[in-house]
């Protein structure tokens, strides 16, 4: 894979998009509009970064505990990006955008494990 160019189509679930929403305006309420939409900058970058390196992101360590290996996650900040790669059509799909100081071993199974493949969690 190493000569491997090719671009890949990165989106938000609707979930993800509501917690980065929820993000926005907590932060934008706490510190500002200024630190709110640079900290939204900060999630479009990691975002794009999956365009290129989408396998660059370490397995949720909660998910790895229970041997479902199908989503990776990166770090922006303090918050957690959970995502999933399909590499029949070159698509990432980020499900979760959340704090990581959460109870992610709740958070993920909630989002992830009972949800539906293309139920709420669809972009």
């Amino acid at each position: 894979m190493s000569g491997d160019k090719r671009t890949w189509r990165v989106a938000f679930t609707r979930r993800a998009e509501e917690d980065i929403l929820g993000i926005f305006s907590f932060i934008a309420d706490r510190d500002g509009p200024d630190i709110a939409e640079t900290t939204l900058g900060t999630f479009i970058e990691a975002r794009d970064s999956l365009r290129e390196l989408p396998d660059r992101g370490r397995i949720p360590p909660e998910l790895k505990r229970i041997n479902v290996l199908s989503y990776r996650e990166i770090q922006v900040s303090r918050y957690r990006v959970v995502y999933q790669v399909n590499k029949t059509s070159n698509e990432v799909y980020i499900h979760v955008v959340a704090d990581g100081r959460r109870n992610f071993t709740e958070l993920l199974k909630e989002r992830l494990l009972t949800a539906s493949p293309r139920g709420s969690n669809a972009p």
